[in-house]
């Protein structure tokens, strides 16, 4: 048998087309693959410079906004001591700078006009020390080579030169003032690698339109101005409770045959929120205030409080509480509106925080204080300790912490005040923002001062001293008689307002 095997080479032909072909075809494959993720190391390059951009913006803004809040921190502690100046001439023997209504506003504006310069002037001194970190790289991300540096700071809204920013000048300063805002603009380099991003941020800063609040008074008696009687101790705690009920005073009441200030007796299961209601329910003309009824209640659990003595509001009503009323001792966190007055002690064993959180003026009068656990947060509430009718031991103590912040005051009869609650007080009280304690002693001996840490300058910020009861009362939200004294404004409590946005 014979085999035939000519074939001509078509085999190996097509073996080696079909390798050409394939080599080609993982070639392009291949060249494509690595220009894909060329193009994806160079989008995670690009985006971590982004990233980086970002995280500069971020960290210069949050920066920015703590070094402002500081600020205006540091300008209400000023306002604050320039206030007491004012207060200082009021109480010397030679007035004539401070004697006339005319010399106390143009002091007053003064103040107010050096304290919005002082704010823009500490505001560029710390654009002028971040322009001095300009080019200055910040690792942004610890396992990459990402970083970003500010390349440029400016203002956006005011004239200036290089040199009027550097030194801080006046006229700078003033136009700042005038225009009562301030922008100002960041630009930032963020990169990885060879990639770089500029991202622009700009920064807008409101100047407070006034660091005084003439609505929250600090009096002051001058001392050549005699002839009023002086309110008494027992003016305010007022040894007879009245004996009409309060139904048939709202009825004498509205048919206009009562004269305010109103009071009356709360007894048995009436509530004073019901009462409350019944004032402002009543068809009168003028409308009846709340403020101009002092409701003497029996049983403060009873009478005032619902489940519990938390969350009180009694828009303005004075409650007075007798001495002997062990309900008074509950819990009153968030109390509002309130104006209470206890013919005893206030004991709590836990705490009484948010006294006025609403931003309302409110007066809590006690003779004794005995809180074993907080009072925190205490907001425009004056809390007075008068003391009992006679000793020098009458209990002020507070075992937790002891917050007083804004336009609150602790206000204390310190003759009659035991001495080792004074020293505790003294070393534990934390007094912030336009807090203040007031106190008041017949003997110029008798002094109350802060301790611990910067306690001179503490003291003289938020310490002050009343040599006269009346006044001293009328300081703390108590004007039963009538004072000749003079009206200082105090610091305004302003948030620090800024914002900022992003330019891509």
């Amino acid at each position: 048998m014979r085999y035939v095997k000519n074939e001509r080479g078509y085999a190996l032909l097509v073996v080696l087309l079909l390798v050409v072909l394939i080599m080609s075809i993982s070639a392009t494959f291949m060249a494509g693959s690595i220009n894909h993720a060329k193009q994806e190391q160079a989008v995670d390059v690009s985006n971590q410079s982004v990233a980086a951009a970002e995280m500069g913006v971020l960290y210069y803004s949050t920066d920015f906004e703590r070094a402002l809040d500081q600020i205006r921190q540091e300008v209400s502690f000023a306002t604050t001591a320039e206030l007491n100046l004012l207060v200082d001439c009021l109480k010397a023997i030679d007035i004539s700078a401070c004697d006339t209504q005319a010399e106390r506003i143009a002091w007053e504006k003064d103040i107010d006009s050096r304290m919005k310069q002082l704010y823009v002037k500490k505001t560029l001194n710390k654009i002028n020390e971040l322009i001095k970190i300009n080019g200055v790289k910040t690792q942004s991300f610890s396992e990459t080579v990402a970083n970003y540096e500010p390349q440029a700071w400016s203002l956006e809204n005011v004239s200036y030169t290089d040199t009027e920013l550097s030194t801080v000048n006046q006229a700078l300063v003033n136009r700042i003032v005038d225009a009562g805002l301030l922008k100002v603009r960041v630009k930032v380099i963020g990169a990885s690698g060879s990639s770089e991003k500029t991202l622009s941020s700009l920064f807008s800063i409101k100047i407070p339109p006034s660091f005084l609040n003439p609505g929250e008074v600090y009096n002051v008696e001058q001392k050549i101005i005699a002839g009023k009687e002086d309110a008494t101790y027992n003016d305010i705690f007022k040894i007879n409770p009245p004996t009409q009920s309060c139904s048939s005073l709202l009825t004498a009441v509205i048919a206009k045959n009562a004269v305010a200030p109103f009071e009356c007796k709360m007894t048995g299961n009436e509530k004073l929120s019901d009462f409350i209601g019944l004032i402002t329910a009543a068809n009168t003309t003028p409308k009846l205030d709340p403020k101009d009824f002092w409701v003497h209640v029996d049983d403060f659990q009873q009478n005032v409080c619902s489940a519990n003595c938390n969350n009180l509001d009694f828009l303005g009503t004075n409650v007075v509480v007798r001495a002997d009323d062990t309900g008074a001792t509950n819990n009153m966190n968030n109390l509002v509106n309130g104006n209470l007055v206890i013919t005893g002690t206030l004991t709590a064993n836990s705490n009484l925080n948010n006294l006025g959180k609403n931003l309302s003026k409110q007066s809590i009068v006690l003779k004794e204080l005995n809180i074993t656990g907080n009072i925190k947060n205490l907001n425009y509430t004056n809390l007075m300790v008068l003391g009992k009718d006679s000793g020098t031991d009458s209990r002020l103590y507070i075992g937790g912490q002891f917050q007083i912040d804004n336009y609150s005051r602790l206000c204390m009869d310190i003759d009659r005040i035991s001495k080792p609650d004074l020293a505790r007080l003294a070393a534990t009280v934390e007094v912030t923002n336009s807090g203040s304690i007031v106190y008041y002693s017949s003997d110029p001996a008798n002094v109350f001062a802060l301790t611990g840490a910067d306690a001179v300058n503490r003291t003289k910020l938020f310490v002050k001293r009343n040599d006269n009861y009346a006044t001293f009362l009328l300081n703390c939200g108590i004007a039963i008689k009538s004072t000749q004294s003079v009206p200082v404004s105090s610091p305004i409590v302003s948030d620090t307002e800024f914002d900022f946005e992003v330019e891509y």
